[in-house]
């Protein structure tokens, strides 16, 4: 009945990344536009199936982090969503959980903007408290404030402090503080 799937963005057919932006369209409604769609691509997919229909998603894609001039090798999740008729059923923890699960295998540090702090905050993620920028072509700038917090996941034993800035790199289509919209 239900199906669970990993695959890096490479190893989708043209078929399934369709259904997936499909989906994606569907659940998200007009503001997923191409510059969403383009951020999902290029990292690990966790992808459910429903009697053969893709369900939910979510996507790691890995990123550059820097805090204190140290590089971080971590990821940020992408495009966490699930169809509108099947919402509130677990099947975006799921999703979730898996996700958590990889980041603490794999990486030093997760992370992703949301709203909906609580549904991450059990799975262990937690708002990051320091200040959060971005590097552009004119420097480092503030990121979006009104993307909700950064919710971030870092593995035991981490050095990596929470309370301090972190910085990533801008991708084409994102906003920072300051853009113009």
């Amino acid at each position: 009945m239900f199906e669970t799937v990993i695959r890096h963005t490479g190893q989708l057919s043209v078929a399934e990344l369709r259904e997936l932006r499909d989906m994606l369209e569907e659940t998200f409604g007009p503001r997923y536009d191409q510059v969403a769609w383009e951020h999902c691509l290029g990292g690990t997919h966790f992808l459910l199936r429903y009697q053969g229909q893709l369900v939910s998603h979510v996507s790691l894609v890995r990123r550059l982090f820097e805090q204190d001039g140290r590089p971080i090798e971590g990821v940020y999740g992408e495009s966490m969503a699930t169809v509108p008729a099947l919402q509130g059923k677990g099947l975006g923890s799921i999703l979730a959980a898996m996700a958590t699960a990889d980041v603490l295998l794999h990486y030093e540090l997760g992370a992703f903007a949301a709203s909906k702090y609580h549904f991450y905050e059990r799975l262990g993620w937690r708002k990051w408290a320091g200040k959060t920028f971005v590097v552009t072509d004119s420097g480092r700038r503030p990121a979006a404030p009104d993307r909700g917090a950064v919710m971030a996941l870092l593995p035991p034993g981490t050095v990596i402090d929470p309370e301090r800035d972190l910085t990533t790199d801008w991708r084409p289509g994102a906003t920072f503080a300051g853009a113009p919209k």
